[in-house]
């Protein structure tokens, strides 16, 4: 049975976000209509960098970026003299609007980086616990198949894969391999933001027994998912831990693991 695990929540985000940067402005901006006889044009720009933060912390750069922009147009439009126009008659307002876009956009890239940093520990944090979690299974004695199969989800979830699977020797077919270093041998690299995409016709990942290659896990790439050096360098770890639990099982276990894409693992 094949799975495919997805990452929604980040797109979700960025949509939300963008969201936010386009609309909240305009929102905010009509609503400050009733104050600006009562507050400065400078206060009233700040509250709508407020805004731009909203949206940079919510949806990232691009969400900042966009808000930056809308804030700028809705206090030209709702709180500038001629009111409802895009022209600006003061030449203070006119200073306003461009220091508050020129705000808006370092605010929105300062707020999209801190959002970027706090999910990095995160994801740092959550990658110890996938070591942590097949070291504890060993430790209490697991069964080899129970092993593997905590390996291969986290495998999936790690690198975003289509599917994984873990093969006894010998080999069906040649894959590009990974090495310990999380580098792919000759492989054509399609780059996205965060790393390369790993292949969809597959990539091996040796495992290893006491130095000696007993097997090896398929990883089947999605074409929309960027792999870091960090996240393939910590994969070549859990097959490492793999190799381990194969060391210490009983030969008739290793023998008896399930192989192929279509195989029902251990639950």
């Amino acid at each position: 049975m094949r799975h495919r695990v997805r990452h929604p929540e980040a797109a979700g985000t960025t949509a939300i976000g963008l969201a936010v940067g386009g609309l909240a402005p305009i929102a905010v901006g009509a609503l400050l209509v009733s104050f600006r006889d009562d507050i400065d044009n400078t206060n009233l720009a700040l509250i709508l960098v407020l805004v731009v933060v909203v949206a940079a912390i919510v949806g990232g750069r691009a969400a900042g970026a966009l808000a930056a922009v809308t804030s700028t147009l809705a206090f030209d439009f709702f709180l500038t003299k001629p009111f409802l126009s895009a022209r600006i008659d003061s030449a203070d307002d006119l200073e306003t609007a461009l220091i508050l876009l020129a705000v808006g956009l370092l605010v929105g890239e300062v707020a999209a980086r801190g959002r970027r940093a706090r999910r990095a520990h995160e994801a740092a944090a959550e990658n110890v616990f996938r070591v942590h979690r097949v070291a504890d299974d060993i430790a209490h004695g697991a069964p080899l198949a129970v092993i593997l199969e905590r390996v291969r989800r986290e495998l999936l979830d790690l690198l975003g894969l289509w599917d994984c699977w873990f093969e006894l020797q010998p080999f069906s077919w040649v894959l590009p391999r990974m090495d310990r270093g999380g580098t792919v041998e000759a492989v054509e690299h399609l780059w996205l933001d965060a790393g390369f995409v790993l292949p969809r016709d597959g990539v091996e990942l040796p495992v290893v027994d006491r130095g000696r290659e007993v097997g090896r896990l398929v990883l089947i790439g999605d074409p929309d998912v960027a792999v870091s050096l960090e996240a393939r360098v910590l994969a070549v770890a859990l097959a490492d831990q793999l190799g381990v639990a194969i060391a210490m099982a009983r030969p008739s276990e290793v023998s008896g693991l399930a192989v192929g894409p279509d195989t029902e693992q251990a639950p």
